[in-house]
C-alpha cells in the first residue's frame, strides 16, 4: 500500500505506513540510510521534547488552535515514549546541518496528528508539519537546544552511575583492607593492602572526573539560553524553555542565565572533555585491576577479586580508550566549524551522545559486578 504526497518538485509514492513525508523522502535519498551516523535515541526524544514545548507556548500565546497543539503533543509524546523511531530515516551526514532531521521529526509528528484526527497522511492542509508542528522554529535552533538536552540529560546518568560505582570501590577497599597482613607484606605488589591502596586512589579520581562532569553539565543546561529555544520569536522562546523544563524533565538549571559565555560547541566540547578526563582515569583503574588479577594467585590469601570483575573491568577499559578517541575527533569537528556557523557538526552530535551512553553502560555494568562480588563473599561468611 502507497500513498502519494507531492512537493515543488512532484509528486513521490510513500509506503501508506510510514510517518515520514517527502521532504524526509528526498532527503534520505542523497545518502543510503545508514551508510553514515544514526541519529541517538535520547536525541530524537529530545527533539519530540521540543516540539511539544513549541506546541504549548503557541496554545499559551494564541499562535495555535487549542485542537492543533493538543494533537501535537499527544503526537510528540508518544515519540518521547520511544514510538515511531523507525521513522526516523536520515542521519547526520546526510544533511550535516540538521534541517533533514528537524523535517523528518515535523512530519512524523504530523502525520501522527493527522492519523489521530482520523485524516490521511499528507493531509498537510488540515495540519501541516512546517507551518504547525515547525511554527516559528529554525532548524539550527531546534537541533542545538535538543542537542544540549540530550547531553545533558545522558551526563546526569553518567553521574549516577559513577558516584555508585565509587561507593562500590570505597566498600571493596574497606573489606579487603581490613584483613590482617604478615610484617612486611603491606607494600608488596599484588597483595589485598596494596589493593586496597590502589583501590582508594581509584576512588579519589573518580570523584575529581565526576566533580568535572557536573560542572560542564551545569554549564551546558545553562547555555541553554543561548540557543532561544530554536525559536524565532523572543515571547514564544521564553514560553517554550519553560514548558521544556518539565517536558524534558530537567529542572530548574535549565535556562537560568548563566551560560551566556557558552556559545555554538563550546558547551559540548567542554563536556566532551570531562568525559575524556573520566575516561582516562577509569583506564588507570581497569590497569590496576587487571594487574591485581594477575597478581592475585601469588598472594596467599582468598580470592579478593572475580573473574566477573575483570571480564567487566576489561570491557570498560575498552570503552574508556573508544571515549578518548571520540573527543579527539569531536575536538577536531568542533575546531573546523561548518560553512553554516550556526550549525552544529555531525562529529560534535554522535561522538558525544555515543561517548555518553557508553560510558554510563560500562560504569554502570562495572560497579554491578563488584557489587555482586561483595554480595557473594558476604554470603559466604
Amino acid at each position: 500500500m502507497i500513498r502519494i504526497e507531492q512537493d515543488g518538485l512532484g509528486a513521490r509514492a510513500l509506503p501508506s505506513h510510514a510517518y515520514y513525508g517527502i521532504r524526509t523522502l528526498r532527503a534520505s535519498e542523497k545518502v543510503p540510510h545508514g551508510a553514515g551516523m544514526p541519529i541517538h535515541g535520547e536525541l530524537m526524544k529530545a527533539l519530540a521534547c521540543v516540539k511539544k514545548a513549541a506546541a504549548l507556548a503557541h496554545l499559551e500565546s494564541g499562535t495555535l488552535p487549542a485542537r492543533i497543539s493538543g494533537l501535537i503533543v499527544k503526537a510528540a509524546e508518544e515519540v518521547i515514549a520511544g514510538q515511531h523511531a523507525r521513522d526516523i530515516v536520515v542521519d547526520w551526514l546526510q544533511d550535516p546541518t540538521g534541517e533533514s532531521l528537524n523535517m523528518n521529526v515535523n512530519e512524523i509528528i504530523a502525520n501522527r496528528a493527522l492519523e489521530l484526527m482520523l485524516e490521511d497522511k499528507g493531509s498537510y492542509s488540515i495540519l501541516d508539519p512546517v507551518r504547525h508542528v515547525n511554527r516559528g522554529q529554525s532548524a539550527n535552533g531546534v537541533i542545538a537546544i535538543a542537542l544540549r538536552v540530550a547531553s545533558h540529560r545522558l551526563a546526569e546518568r553518567l553521574i549516577r552511575s559513577v558516584d555508585q560505582l565509587i561507593g562500590a570501590l570505597v566498600a571493596k577497599k574497606t573489606e579487603i583492607g581490613s584483613r590482617p597482613m604478615p610484617e612486611g607484606h603491606q607494600e608488596q605488589p599484588g597483595t589485598p593492602a596494596w589493593f586496597s591502596r590502589r583501590l582508594d586512589e581509584g576512588a579519589w579520581q573518580l570523584e575529581s572526573g565526576m566533580e568535572r562532569i557536573a560542572a560542564a553539565n551545569a554549564r551546558l543546561a545553562a547555555s541553554l539560553t543561548t540557543t532561544n529555544a530554536g525559536m524565532e520569536d523572543e515571547a514564544i522562546a521564553s514560553k517554550t524553555l519553560s514548558h521544556l523544563r518539565n517536558t524534558a524533565q530537567i529542572g530548574e538549571s535549565i535556562g537560568d542565565g548563566n551560560g551566556a559565555a557558552e556559545r555554538n560547541n563550546e558547551a559540548f566540547t567542554r563536556l566532551s572533555s570531562a568525559v575524556r578526563h573520566l575516561a582516562l582515569n577509569l583506564s588507570n583503574l581497569c590497569s590496576d585491576i587487571r594487574l591485581a588479577a594477575s597478581l592475585q594467585n601469588l598472594a596467599d590469601s582468598p580470592e579478593w577479586i572475580s573473574g566477573k570483575e575483570v571480564a567487566a573491568s576489561e570491557a570498560l577499559g575498552q570503552i574508556a580508550f573508544q571515549a578518548i578517541g571520540f573527543d579527539h575527533s569531536l575536538g577536531l569537528a568542533a575546531e573546523a566549524g561548518m560553512l553554516d556557523p550556526g550549525a552544529i557538526p555531525p562529529v560534535v552530535a554522535y561522538n558525544l551522545l555515543e561517548s555518553l551512553t557508553m560510558m554510563d553502560k560500562g560504569v554502570e555494568a562495572f560497579a554491578a559486578a563488584i557489587q555482586s562480588h561483595a554480595e557473594r563473599r558476604a554470603s559466604c561468611r
